[in-house]
Parts: C-alpha cells; sequence; structure tokens
C-alpha cells in the first residue's frame, strides 16, 4: 500500500485531531471508519478503497500516534498483523528500511458514533465547487476566532456567513450557487469542522452541502478513492 493513501485515509477521518480514537473495519479489500468529535458536532464515515488490509476490526486509540509511526516510513509499505484468539492485537508496518509495530486497543474503549438512521430532509443543497471551497478556507483563515459558519436563505439565493450576527460584526459573506433552496432562518455550524472537511477532500473536485431546518448539515464529495459523509450538528450561538 503507499503510505500516502493511507495518510489521506486518516486525515480525511481525524480531521484536525477531532477524532482520536476510531475503529477501523477492514472487509478485505476496503477499510470503513465512523468517528465522532469529542463534542458530538461532527460525524463522519470514511472508506478507503482497495485497502488490502486483513479482515476485522482494528482499535486505533491514539491516532496521532500512529501517523507519528507513520512519518518514519517510505511510500511503499507492507502491512501485516499481529493476532490473538482470533482478534487483530497489532499491525507490523515495514518499508525497505525499517519495521513499526503499533498495539491495537480493545474496541470497548473505543467511542462508539451513533447510527443516523432517519435524516431529516434538507431545503438547502449548495454545490462546493472548488472556488467556494477555496474562499471558505480563505474566510476562515482571516476570521480565524470565528467559530462558527451562518448558512441562511430567502429561497431565491443563499448564501454562507462567517461571523454573522445581528450586531455589527466583522464578517465575509459568501453567495452560493444551489440545486434546491427553501426559505430558512440562519442556522450555524462549526466552521472549524468544515475546514477540516474541505481541506482533507481537496482533491474532490466537488462535493455538496446539505442543510436541514431541524439542525443538521450534510457534506459529501464527488467520488475519489474514498468514499466520506461527514454530518454537522447545529450550534446555538447568540446573536
Amino acid at each position: 500500500m503507499e503510505k500516502s493513501k493511507l495518510e489521506k485515509f486518516i486525515a480525511k477521518y481525524n480531521l484536525g485531531g477531532s477524532c482520536e480514537s476510531v475503529l477501523w473495519k477492514s472487509d478485505g479489500t476496503d477499510i470503513t471508519v465512523k468517528c465522532i468529535s469529542d463534542d458530538k458536532n461532527v460525524l463522519g464515515v470514511v472508506t478507503v478503497k482497495d485497502a488490502k488490509l486483513d479482515e476485522g476490526d482494528y482499535g486505533i486509540f491514539d491516532t496521532k500516534q500512529l501517523s507519528s509511526m507513520l512519518s518514519v516510513l517510505g511510500e511503499g509499505i507492507k502491512i501485516t498483523t499481529k493476532k490473538n484468539n482470533g482478534k487483530v492485537s497489532a499491525i507490523h508496518l515495514t518499508d525497505d528500511n525499517a519495521k513499526v509495530d503499533y498495539v491495537l486497543a480493545d474496541s470497548a474503549v473505543i467511542p462508539a458514533a451513533p447510527d443516523l438512521k432517519q435524516l431529516p430532509s434538507f431545503d438547502i443543497e449548495i454545490k462546493l465547487d472548488q472556488k467556494v471551497m477555496n474562499t471558505f478556507l480563505k474566510a476562515k483563515g482571516a476570521l480565524s476566532d470565528v467559530e462558527t459558519f451562518t448558512v441562511l436563505s430567502d429561497g431565491s439565493s443563499a448564501q454562507i456567513v462567517l461571523g454573522y450576527s445581528d450586531m455589527n460584526t466583522n464578517r465575509i459573506t459568501m453567495d452560493v450557487e444551489t440545486t434546491k433552496n427553501a426559505k430558512v432562518n440562519p442556522i450555524n455550524f462549526s466552521a472549524r469542522y468544515l475546514k477540516e472537511i474541505i481541506s482533507a477532500n481537496r482533491e474532490a473536485a466537488s462535493g455538496v452541502l446539505k442543510v436541514s431546518a431541524k439542525g443538521l448539515a450534510y457534506v459529501k464529495f464527488g467520488v475519489t478513492e474514498y468514499n466520506t459523509d461527514y454530518y454537522l450538528v447545529q450550534i446555538q450561538t447568540a446573536s
């Protein structure tokens, strides 16, 4: 496996250190992670295709530690497993010069991400093309202390705003293209998590941001060698 492929997979679920303890589930071909942040404001389901890892559950307790250990290895790596009583207990990673052993955690100590069985209908669907994604990243960099982004629509046009408030504030407003647009009151989600989501999926040419007035946003990107689904929970803020 290419190390860069594994590192991109990690980046897509780790979201800048927001999801450290996760369970990798491998079917022998693909690896899937369902993760949730400590503050419960973002949930992700990430799959890397054609990963060729032995079938089983892999308890990754400290993703940051694993990433640091991966940095020792070159691009071409081989992954084998160590099993204890039929369960994978460690992974062994090698290149031509070095060997890395990472001990796995019991799945019981990994935070379980909830299943989203009944999703609300989405009122707004915003196109996330490269221009929108780049503009959002620049806007978040310019207003680094702003914790939320706001989606608002009058039913005909929609906007994403950083720094939105009823008071006079520094703010950046982005006019966005929609494929579905219903009138909704201003609704807030984590700007930091959307920044990390976009940054981790920059190779995708496009994506979509769907927003429900019931307090949920969904982010999905175009087809790559990864499947990524992210759910953001509404954040209540003082105006």
